[in-house]
């Protein structure tokens, strides 16, 4: 189970272009098989959130 403030990676099959470049964390818990991530490392004043699956991300990457 992913818990606000793991450090995940998006698995390459999923990944957009750019994606490999960050640390992302959950930003919430897991729920419903779902979680939204942020890249901790993302110059920007709000660096954006995504929803995504669990089983497109590595835990503790």
């Amino acid at each position: 189970m992913i818990k606000a403030g793991d450090t995940v990676e998006i698995k390459p099959e999923w990944q957009d272009g750019g994606d490999s470049q960050y640390t992302w964390f959950a930003v919430d818990d897991e729920e419903k098989g779902r979680v939204t991530i942020s890249p901790i490392d993302r110059p920007a004043t709000f660096p954006g959130t995504q929803t995504v699956r669990v089983d497109m991300l590595v835990k503790g990457a």
